[in-house]
């Protein structure tokens, strides 16, 4: 039985200024201060992942479920759930939310695109890193048209060695989505 009155689902995603996300292998940048908000975002919630996103993490992350959504019905890896749709995805991050101490309700969307695009439409904010970078072809973010979402700056990095610019921005749907 699921406690959970309701639940937010959110997206946490990073990406190039072209909306590029990733090249289908793994991250296309190193960031470590992006790393620790992911961690800090993403504690204690379920994360809703493709089979290729979990692949390129390579385990589950400690304090946080691993849902990943694969077409394969005879996938499975150790700390992962198996689900074969959204649907399913989000009735089994309730359950995983009702299973641990009550006061968590958010659902987080961890990638790659195909979960972004499918699961676009049931989130109400979206915590992005974006890298002034634009990566030729390519996995991309979908369109988030402004008529919908308010996008606010939250901090900027300025570029240091190696490393290039980038800032936190947050998305929030104008008219919200409400789950139970």
């Amino acid at each position: 039985m699921i406690k959970s009155k309701s639940f937010e689902v959110i997206c946490v995603v990073a990406m190039g200024k072209n909306r590029v996300i990733g090249d289908g292998d793994g991250l296309l940048w190193h960031l470590p201060d992006d790393l620790k908000r992911v961690k800090a975002l993403t504690m204690g919630c379920p994360l809703i992942m493709g089979r290729k996103t979990w692949e390129s993490i390579g385990r589950p992350l400690p304090g946080r479920a691993s849902i990943v959504m694969t077409r394969d019905a005879g996938w499975q890896a150790k700390g992962a759930i198996a689900v074969p749709s959204l649907k399913k995805a989000i009735s089994e991050a309730k359950i995983w939310l009702d299973e641990q101490d009550g006061t968590e309700h958010r659902i987080i969307l961890f990638g790659g695109g195909q979960i972004y695009k499918e699961g676009l439409s049931v989130c109400n904010k979206i915590e992005i890193t974006l890298i002034d970078i634009a990566p030729d072809g390519g996995v991309s973010f979908p369109d988030t048209p402004s008529q919908e979402w308010d996008e606010h700056c939250l901090k900027i990095f300025e570029a240091d060695g190696d490393l290039p610019s980038f800032r936190y921005v947050r998305m929030t749907r104008k008219v919200p989505i409400f789950q139970t």
